[in-house]
């Protein structure tokens, strides 16, 4: 028995007609727009290049910047921790390389980027790259107090040099006076508390502020997953002369990173697949970002995360430098 479909009328066709030479004109009037953009970031002094980055993403680079590949890694890792569409934290964002992916990982929720240093235009101009990731950038310093605090780039690293600290672009200084926040205060203000409830992810680096942060979230804050890094420098004991703390010791600034995080209610895991807790503050456990898990979290995932597949970042450091 055959079926007989309804012809199509004149104006039903037009419609159609219509809405496909619409749809088209808005794709290519979009690449028109974003290869537009593209020139004019280019155009800019302190831009070298954009890359291409998986879905979508457009990345610029410093002109004096080393290559130094993202690490997708992040996403497979977060993909099994986090809620699709939840918002995310991203405190010492820098030029967007983390923002972008957590925006990836947020699944249409927003990125909520905090960056005290001269990285601001980069970040700036790479949120202007991605206008279909959901990123919202905020020029200040995180900390425990609200105020004024002073930023200086200066700082030599631990090769004795600059390589590796953050470019400063044309216009911006390398010493200013920058508004310090508390974060929850600040987000509940600004955002509202169904945005703010609404967080499952705070990632922090901050180069040795961490610690303070983490001790000034409030008791009524407390995403599932916070994203830290073990700084450097607490793995010595006379940092000046290069001197490290014994493998079976821990620095104060070490076990803040530990002492802190378990009086707030969560556990201290390596950013990295199986899911592995890390044993403690002593050098010899060293890595370089901490994943912490809130213990309501990690009783909800229970052992399923023990057996899964080895992830490891590209660029973790396990163990203390070697010189």
């Amino acid at each position: 028995m055959k079926t007989h479909l309804p012809r199509m009328g004149k104006f039903t066709k037009r419609i159609l007609i219509l809405t496909t030479t619409l749809v088209l004109c808005i794709i290519q009037l979009s690449k028109y727009q974003d290869s537009d953009v593209i020139s004019q970031v280019l155009s800019l002094e302190y831009v070298n290049s954009v890359d291409d980055w998986p879905y979508g993403i457009k990345f610029a680079r410093y002109s004096t910047e080393k290559d130094s590949p993202v690490d997708w890694k992040w996403l497979k890792i977060l993909d099994k921790l986090l809620i699709p569409g939840c918002n995310i934290v991203d405190i010492g964002a820098n030029d967007g390389d983390t923002a972008l992916i957590l925006a990836v990982a947020a699944k249409g929720g927003t990125v909520v980027a905090f960056e005290m240093g001269t990285a601001i235009d980069m970040l700036r101009v790479n949120k202007r790259l991605n206008a279909h990731l959901k990123i919202d950038i905020h020029h200040y310093a995180v900390s425990n107090t609200t105020g004024t605090v002073h930023y200086e780039n200066n700082k030599k690293n631990i090769f004795g040099d600059s390589s590796g600290t953050e470019e400063i672009t044309s216009n911006t200084s390398s010493q200013y006076e920058v508004s310090s926040v508390r974060l929850y205060p600040f987000l509940l203000e600004y955002y509202g508390k169904e945005f703010v409830d609404n967080i499952c992810m705070v990632k922090i680096d901050t180069e040795g502020h961490d610690a303070v942060i983490l001790s000034d979230m409030d008791p009524k804050f407390r995403p599932r997953v916070l994203w830290v890094e073990w700084y450097l420098l607490y793995q010595f004991y006379d940092w000046d002369n290069a001197i490290l703390e014994d493998d079976d010791w821990c620095t104060q600034g070490s076990a803040s990173l530990f002492d802190i995080p378990h009086s707030l209610g969560y556990q201290v895991f390596s950013p990295s697949m199986p899911l592995r807790r890390v044993p403690g503050c002593q050098t010899k456990h060293f890595v370089s970002d901490l994943l912490l898990l809130k213990n309501e979290f990690v009783k909800t995932i229970g052992d399923k995360l023990d057996n899964e597949p080895e992830i490891h970042l590209e660029g973790e450091r396990i163990g203390p430098p070697k010189f």
